[in-house]
């Protein structure tokens, strides 16, 4: 919580549930050095490289392996709870270096997943619907594109009061990683994980306080 950078966060969250999902090579292919296989690996001199979608073209970002810690020595960064696992760290780096360091004033996830994907992103808004939004139409559409592997999903929570937000058990203008969408019968669910992996939704009808959904579409 000390970096606002949950939009960013929860589209890497995204990319890796969708390696996972469909066994193919998206977040972890922007990342240097690789072995024979293309999997990313520890360099030995502690300088990597990694690939972002800058200015109209994939361009290159060099970092380094030190990170900032506290004085009893804790990441003060994204990191995952493996403790075998580099990878979370390092692309924030990165992504934070040319966004001009860990001083971040924030940003949307349909900034950040194009910038690590180059997938084209659409913005859906609930707050200011005039009524031409079809809600089932577009709830079928983002479970069929998640189910295909065809689109990456995060949804964003809108400005609410602390008593609103304690209520519901989400975060005020905040970014949430879709993990799924599934419809039983006539009840439609996203699964979402909050990026800072506390604070839980608390189960209330949450689409009066959603506000917007980002779509990234492969083409």
């Amino acid at each position: 919580t000390l970096i606002t950078d949950c939009s960013f966060v929860s589209s890497i969250t995204v990319t890796a549930l969708f390696e996972r999902s469909f066994r193919k090579q998206l977040i972890t292919a922007i990342l240097f050095p690789q072995n024979a296989k293309g999997e990313p690996v520890i360099s030995p001199n502690g300088k990597y490289v990694v690939r972002l979608f800058l200015n109209g073209c994939f361009r290159k970002v060099e970092i380094d392996d030190y990170l900032p810690v506290s004085k009893a020595g804790q990441l003060l960064c994204s990191y995952s709870t493996d403790p075998n696992e580099f990878w979370v760290s390092l692309l924030e780096k990165a992504f934070l270096k040319v966004m001009g360091g860990y001083d971040f004033p924030g940003s949307t996830s349909c900034e950040d997943l194009h910038v690590l994907t180059g997938w084209i992103p659409e913005r859906v808004g609930f707050h200011d619907n005039t009524g031409d939004l079809n809600v089932e139409t577009l709830f079928f559409r983002l479970e069929s594109g998640q189910e295909h592997g065809d689109c990456l999903i995060t949804v964003a929570s809108k400005e609410m009061s602390d008593e609103q937000a304690d209520r519901v058990g989400l975060v005020s203008s905040h970014a949430y990683a879709v993990l799924r969408v599934v419809h039983v019968e006539s009840q439609r669910f996203l699964l979402i994980k909050n990026p800072w992996a506390q604070k839980r939704w608390k189960g209330f009808i949450f689409n009066f306080y959603i506000c917007d959904v980002y779509v990234y579409v492969y083409v």
